[in-house]
């Protein structure tokens, strides 16, 4: 991978790694790439603080010996004798102008020879200064013909003329300069370059809302929010920007934006108090009642108004034009979860139906309804939804205890050759290749190999013959949503990243800035979600080792069981049994209507099902 240009490390990539929300341990390891050629002065180290810089950043520069300490040195101790005597002459005069160095004297004639030579110099800085003003105004001039070209789609053309004038140094504060930021930001956005984007447009949101480009910057920061998890502390700023002026949706936006914004870092207060804010009118509204439920779930005191904000975002979904089809879905599940949690399981249940069986949170709603009717007792539901369960149809779905809680209720129905073969299958699919697992987890150490391993494990670089990984240890981390999210962010950084080195002959040093911070983020994107598969795998195999010890109590109780119930038939021989276990009949919904079951499955109905499988027990 290619690291930033050592060379070109100095405290203004440091100020830009930080405006990208780059974190301080991913800016101390480019510190450490720079090697022994950067040094920064005390006065460098003070502009890095007034940037934002994190202390921790500062404080590695200093510790490493790239920049001078900013600790002042204890003043030394005054002399401890006599005063010296007053002379009487008083102050030394002031040098003459052009003494360099005291008790230096000069002739008339080199005093003004020096003078003169003064005043050339300070009119030749005056001349280079004009000069350069008639440069950047030469290039500011420019600055239309850029917007046409952007305009047209030339967008590379642009940021051309965009750059050369802002690396002139014009006046941050002038209209100029506010323009080529917008502009330059624009270019790289339309070009698919979101990282070198976020600095230029970071600087325009920040001018704020009270000018010209503030909407359309915003509505660019949202995107680079979702596509690459843009959204750097910073932007707490714009807590302190009134939008009171501006029309309702445009408030709507940025209240949503402000209140997930929040959510996303844990700060649930603040998010509540702007998710509250959006009108009931706003495209948003649905996500943000939802959102607000769920910040509000961690607060006891708040569970009750969780409950009313999940059921009005499904209200709100309803009522969109075509339906908001996903936050019904979230909605639902929601209030099916925490109504499982408090124990009122048939209502949970009345929701978890709601869920559409052509849907991919079907899968996970069939299994926590099966596993709702195990824990209110209703076995006979809970083995219809099992049975659909093993179905092909959700053959791509990891649901290891299922095999577990079908064991459990054929046991608790004395039906003990059920009961083992359930747990036979649950060792052939899972206990079985868990040796496997568990030697990748002891062998795999680098994030990025598990990143790797997952990620193209069904691609043409996955190596032929048998994987390292079992495969049906792969579902649960492709289930997983910080996967998606995070596998989704880095395939946008990889686009961004060939879109650059197509471009780097045009964007120049700031190019090179970019694809450094770019690879950069890259790479901890990477390293995240290796560590992210690993704790996953971690977690599944621990959560096998805890099956496995539930399947050996059951297997024990099978046995314990099995000769309890032969002792009890011996005593009561004449007592008949129920109808023979195995029955292919099926009850469906609440009416008892029989439905003939041959072997196929029906996935709409599983939440439906009734096992007419009678208890095996013999009587007391």
């Amino acid at each position: 991978m290619p690291a930033i240009d050592a060379s070109a490390l100095d405290k203004n990539q440091i100020v830009q790694m930080t405006k990208l929300g780059m974190q301080a341990g991913a800016i101390k390891g480019a510190i450490d790439g720079a090697g022994t050629d950067m040094k920064l002065s005390a006065e460098d180290i003070g502009e890095l603080r007034a940037a934002g810089v994190d202390e921790e950043v500062i404080e590695y520069l200093e510790a490493t010996g790239h920049a001078e300490s900013t600790v002042e040195e204890a003043p030394v101790d005054a002399p401890t004798g006599p005063a010296p005597a007053d002379d009487g002459a008083g102050p030394s005069p002031a040098p003459a102008p052009g003494a360099e160095e005291e008790g230096e004297t000069l002739s008339q004639e080199e005093l003004e020879q020096r003078i003169s030579e003064r005043a050339e110099q300070l009119n030749a800085e005056k001349k280079a200064a004009a000069e350069r003003e008639q440069k950047i105004a030469a290039e500011a001039r420019k600055l239309p013909n850029a917007k046409r070209m952007l305009a047209s789609g030339d967008n590379m053309g642009a940021a051309r003329i965009y750059l050369k004038f802002i690396d002139m140094g014009p006046d941050m504060a002038s209209d100029e300069w506010y323009e080529a930021q917008f502009g330059l930001a624009s270019a790289l956005y339309g070009e698919g370059i979101l990282s070198g984007a976020a600095l230029p447009l970071l600087d325009v949101i920040m001018a704020g809302p009270q000018r010209t480009h503030f909407k359309k910057a915003f509505g660019m920061l949202k995107e680079l929010t979702k596509r690459i998890g843009f959204q750097p502390p910073m932007l707490e700023e714009m807590t302190k920007f009134y939008i009171g002026d501006m029309n309702q949706d445009f408030k709507d936006e940025f209240n949503y934006y402000l209140g997930k914004f929040f959510f996303d870092y844990g700060r649930n207060d603040l998010a509540i108090d702007y998710l509250s804010k959006v009108s009931n009118k706003a495209s948003d509204y649905p996500e943000a009642l939802y959102v607000m439920g769920i910040a509000q779930l961690g607060q006891q005191a708040k569970m009750g108004e969780a409950l009313k904000n999940f059921e009005r975002a499904i209200i709100a979904g309803e009522n969109e034009p075509g339906g908001n089809e996903e936050i019904l879905q979230l909605g639902y599940l929601a209030l099916a979860r925490v109504f499982y949690e408090v124990g009122y399981y048939d209502v949970a249940l009345y929701y978890y139906q709601k869920i559409p069986t052509d849907t991919s949170r079907n899968a996970r709603a069939a299994f926590e309804t099966a596993w709702t009717y195990f824990v209110k007792n209703d076995y006979k539901r809970a083995l219809g939804a099992f049975h659909t369960l093993h179905s092909p149809y959700y053959d791509d779905w990891y649901f290891p205890d299922l095999y577990i809680l079908e064991s459990t209720v054929y046991l608790n129905l004395c039906d003990f050759q059920k009961s083992k073969q359930a747990l036979a299958k649950f060792q052939t699919d899972y206990l079985d290749p868990q040796p496997r697992l568990d030697k990748f987890l002891t062998e795999t150490t680098e994030p990025s190999e598990y990143w790797k391993a997952i990620v193209e494990y069904y691609s043409d670089k996955s190596p032929k013959g048998e994987k390292a990984l079992p495969e049906v240890f792969v579902s649960p981390v492709l289930a997983d949503l910080g996967f998606h999210r995070l596998y989704g962010v880095i395939r946008t950084l990889q686009a961004e990243r060939n879109a650059l080195k197509a471009n780097i002959s045009t964007l120049g040093e700031f190019g090179n800035t970019v694809l450094g911070g770019v690879e950069l983020q890259l790479q901890t994107k990477i390293e995240e979600g290796g560590i992210l598969v690993q704790q996953k795998l971690s977690q599944v195999n621990k959560e096998l080792q805890d099956w496995d010890i539930k399947a050996t109590q059951i297997s024990f109780d099978i046995d314990s069981e099995e000769k309890n119930q032969l002792q009890a038939k011996l005593l009561n021989q004449n007592v008949q049994q129920g109808p023979q276990q195995g029955t292919s009949l099926l009850v469906v919904a609440d009416d008892f209507t029989p439905w003939p079951f041959e072997g196929e499955y029906w996935s709409d109905e599983v939440t439906n099902y009734r096992s007419q499988l009678q208890s095996q027990c013999a009587p007391e």
